[in-house]
């Protein structure tokens, strides 16, 4: 599994106050729980990381690729 950052989901999830590195360790924590959205290859994960709640949105259009789209605290 790999994760495809760029300037775009990079840029979005810093306005958040979450890094890359941070996004990645709350999908491994949550991955067991993760949920569709009513967008096609999009999926939800909420997980604690750090004492802290965070709910990451991802799009999953290919198998082997997880392409971040937004990550915030909740």
């Amino acid at each position: 599994m790999e994760f495809l950052w760029d300037e775009n989901n990079i840029s979005h999830i810093r306005k958040h106050g979450v890094s890359p590195d941070l996004a990645e360790r709350v999908f491994w924590v949550g991955c067991r729980s993760i949920a569709p959205t009513r967008f096609h290859h999009r999926w939800v994960i909420e997980a604690e990381v750090d004492g802290r709640n965070y709910r990451l949105v991802f799009d999953r259009s290919r198998e082997d690729i997880i392409y971040p789209v937004a990550c915030f605290p909740l």
